[in-house]
C-alpha cells in the first residue's frame, strides 16, 4: 500500500513519477485487494465468529462450489501477499531515505502509528475483520530488526514484561497469555536484530532466515502430530475426570461460541449503526493484545518482501524472470498438494472436544501451504507479467493497485453498508456465489473510479493522507505535466 519506486534520489515529498514506478508491484496489489475482498466478503454478512471453520458447510450447490473455491485458493493466501509487498514498500521508503540522506526512523514512525489509526478506525466503525493494525504491530518489529534499536527494544520488553506480571497479579489471564504472546515476538526480534544485521552478513539471510521462520513451528508441529499418531501411547493419558473436565470446557466454549454469533447477528440485522460500533469497540479491545500473535506469521513475510526490494531483484524484475519462473516452478505446485491435501480430506472444520489427530495435521499443512502459495502467485504474476499478452490484461490492475488502501476501506465500507440491518440488510441473504459476483460488480467499479481518479490526482485519498502522516505537512494533491 505504499509508494514503489525503482529509483530512490528524489527529495522528501516528491512524488513517485509514473516513469519511476514499479507498476508490476502496482498490478500484483491490485489482484492482492481481489483475493482481500473475496475473503472478507462472507464476514460481512455471516458472523465473524465462524472464521477459521473451512468451507462453509450450510451451503449447497454453485454456493458451496464458491466457498470451495475461496477457502482453497484464496484464504490465507493473501493476507500474506499483502504482507509480502509491505515489506518491500518498507525496503522502498528506507532505500529512498538512504540516498536521499534523509531520517527514516521519526517518518516512519508516524507512518507506523497512521496506519494503526486507520486499522483501529476500519476495525472499530466498519468491520471487525481489520488486519491494518496487524500490520502496523508487524511493521514495528520490522523497523526494529532493520535499524537494531536495542534501547527502543528493551524499552518495549520492559514495558511488556511488567504489563504481563500486572495482568497476572490482577487475574486477567488473556490479557497476560497477550503479554507472554508479545514477549516472545520479542525474543523473536531480538534474534533476528543480532543475526540479521551482523557484519557482512549476506543480504539473503532476510529471505532465509523468513521462510525458515514462517514454517519451523508449522514443522515442529506436524513433527508432533505425526509422531503421536504413529504411536499413540505417546499421547499424555488422562482420567475419567479428565477426560469430563474437557469436555465441559469445550461445552462451555461452544455455549459461548454460539452466544456470540447470535448476538453478531442480531446486531447486523436488526442492530443501529451505534450498537454495531460499540459491538466493535469490545472486540477491539479483546483483539488487540492478539495482534502479536499473526505478527509472527506475518513478519516472515515482510523479511522476504524486503530482500526482494534491497537485493535489486524487484528494480529489474524483467531481468531475473529466470529466478521468477523458477520459484514459479516449484512453489505453486508444493503449495497447491498441501492445500488440496488438506482441503480434499477436511474441507470443514467440525469442534469437537476429542483429539482429531488428523483434523489437526491438515489444518498445519493448510496453513503452511501458505508460504508457497503466496510465493507461486507473487512469482506466477511476475512471469505473466513478463509477457505481452498477461501484460495487456494486468495492467488495468495497477490504478486499483495505486490506491489500495483506500480500495480496501471503501470495499469494507460497501459491503457493511449492502450487508447489514443498518444499510441495505441484506445481512445472512446472499449466499456465496452471490458473494462472489457482488466482489466483481465492486471491484470493477473500484477500478473505474480508480482510473478516473488517478488521471487528475497524485495519490487516493487514503493515501494522501496517510503520507500527509508520514511526513507531518501536506502533500500537493493535483497532478502536474509529467507526473
Amino acid at each position: 500500500m505504499s509508494d514503489i519506486a525503482s529509483s530512490a534520489s528524489e527529495s522528501g515529498l516528491a512524488p513517485v513519477s509514473r516513469s519511476e514506478r514499479i507498476h508490476a508491484l502496482d498490478i500484483i496489489r491490485g489482484f492482492a485487494l481481489i483475493g482481500i475482498f473475496l475473503m472478507n466478503v462472507e464476514w460481512f454478512t455471516r458472523p465473524i465468529t465462524f472464521l477459521g471453520t473451512g468451507v462453509d458447510a450450510s451451503q449447497t450447490g454453485i454456493d458451496y462450489a464458491a466457498s470451495w473455491f475461496v477457502y482453497t485458493f484464496v484464504q490465507g493466501k493473501f493476507w500474506t501477499l499483502f504482507s509480502l509487498l509491505f515489506g518491500m514498500g518498507f525496503a522502498v521508503m528506507l532505500t529512498r531515505a538512504e540516498r536521499a540522506d534523509r531520517a527514516f526512523m521519526t517518518p516512519y514512525l508516524r507512518r507506523i502509528a497512521g496506519l494503526l489509526l486507520f486499522g483501529s478506525a476500519h476495525f472499530v466503525l466498519i468491520w471487525t475483520g481489520d488486519i491494518l493494525h496487524d500490520y502496523a504491530v508487524t511493521a514495528f518489529a520490522l523497523l526494529l530488526i532493520t535499524s537494531r534499536s536495542w534501547k527502543i527494544w528493551a524499552g518495549v520488553f520492559v514495558s511488556v514484561a511488567v504489563a504481563g506480571v500486572a495482568m497476572q497479579l490482577t487475574g486477567h489471564e488473556s490479557l497476560m497469555q497477550a503479554a507472554g504472546m508479545t514477549a516472545f515476538v520479542l525474543l523473536v526480534v531480538a534474534l533476528l536484530m543480532f543475526f540479521l544485521n551482523r557484519k557482512n552478513a549476506s543480504l539473503s539471510r532476510y529471505y532465509k532466515w523468513g521462510a525458515s521462520l514462517y514454517s519451523v513451528f508449522f514443522a515442529l508441529g506436524l513433527l508432533g502430530w505425526v509422531v503421536m499418531s504413529a504411536a499413540p501411547q505417546l499421547m499424555p493419558k488422562e482420567t475419567a475426570q479428565d477426560v469430563q473436565k474437557r469436555h465441559e470446557q469445550f461445552d462451555e466454549r461452544m455455549a459461548e461460541r454460539a452466544k456470540d454469533a447470535a448476538e453478531e447477528t442480531r446486531i447486523f440485522t436488526t442492530g443501529t449503526y451505534a450498537e454495531s460500533v460499540v459491538f466493535r469497540g469490545e472486540k477491539y479491545m479483546e483483539e488487540l493484545p492478539r495482534s502479536a500473535g499473526l505478527s509472527m506469521l506475518a513478519l516472515p513475510m515482510f523479511l522476504i518482501g524486503f530482500w526482494f526490494v534491497r537485493s535489486g531483484v524487484m528494480a529489474d524484475w524483467r531481468r531475473h524472470l529466470p529466478m521468477f519462473r523458477r520459484l514459479a516452478s516449484w512453489t505453486l505446485p508444493l503449495g497447491l498438494a498441501m492445500t488440496l491435501t488438506s482441503v480434499l480430506l477436511h474441507p470443514s472444520s467440525t469442534p469437537s472436544p476429542d483429539r482429531n489427530l488428523t483434523s489437526m495435521i491438515t489444518g498445519i499443512l493448510f496453513q503452511w501451504a501458505m508460504l508457497p502459495m503466496c510465493i507461486g502467485y507473487f512469482s506466477t504474476l511476475i512471469c505473466l507479467l513478463g509477457t505481452s499478452i498477461g501484460e495487456k490484461v494486468l495492467s488495468p490492475l495497477r490504478f486499483a493497485g495505486q490506491m489500495a488502501l483506500t480500495n480496501y476501506l471503501c470495499a469494507s465500507l460497501i459491503g457493511t453498508w449492502y450487508f447489514s440491518g443498518y444499510g441495505l440488510g441484506h445481512y445472512g441473504q446472499v449466499g456465496r456465489a452471490g458473494q462472489v459476483l457482488f466482489v466483481a460488480v465492486v471491484f470493477s467499479l473500484q477500478l473505474i473510479f480508480s482510473y478516473f481518479w488517478l488521471a487528475k490526482f497524485r495519490y487516493g485519498p487514503m493515501e494522501w493522507l496517510w503520507r500527509a502522516i508520514t511526513y507531518w505537512q501536506l502533500p500537493p494533491m493535483l497532478r502536474r505535466a509529467g507526473d
